[in-house]
């Protein structure tokens, strides 16, 4: 008897989780929220369903990669010291990018960086983050743009 007893009582302790319980929420004539196992007397009470958080569904949790925004960094022989800079704080931030030279004797390069960038007033370095384009080099502009894309700030 007291076998049948123990399992009946651990398989109510083992199942009750998988029931939800039943809430009552309403607001007083302040605003102030209150919750309840029992329904109050009063109107304007909302019915809730609270299901446990049950150990082991974690593996059910779907988590979406991060998908960061393609970087790209257009450079020419004649901007240093500003695009060694730009280089060095791509590399400092571990920023995976595509480096694209412009040279201003090969019409093909400077066409793909004018349709790139959507300006003719524009000069090296720009560096483009999925859409945004940064024209002009300022560190904390460019800082700033790269940890608002995902891309942390290096550890000291």
């Amino acid at each position: 008897m007291k076998k049948i007893s123990l399992s009946l009582l651990l398989l109510a302790i083992a199942t009750s989780p998988v029931f939800a319980t039943k809430v009552y929420q309403w607001r007083d004539a302040e605003g102030r929220v209150f919750y309840s196992d029992q329904p109050p007397a009063v109107s304007g009470v909302k019915e809730r369903s609270i299901r446990p958080n049950i150990i082991g569904n974690a593996s059910q949790v779907q988590v979406k990669p991060v998908v960061k925004d393609e970087v790209v960094l257009w450079v020419s022989a004649s901007c240093e010291p500003a695009c060694s800079q730009a280089l060095a704080m791509l590399d400092l931030r571990q920023v995976q990018y595509e480096v694209r030279n412009v040279d201003p004797a090969n019409e093909k390069t400077m066409l793909a960086f004018f349709t790139a960038v959507g300006t003719m007033q524009a000069r090296p370095p720009v560096l483009m983050i999925g859409k945004e384009v940064l024209k002009e080099w300022n560190s904390p502009v460019w800082q700033a743009a790269l940890s608002k894309a995902g891309y942390p700030l290096p550890r000291k």
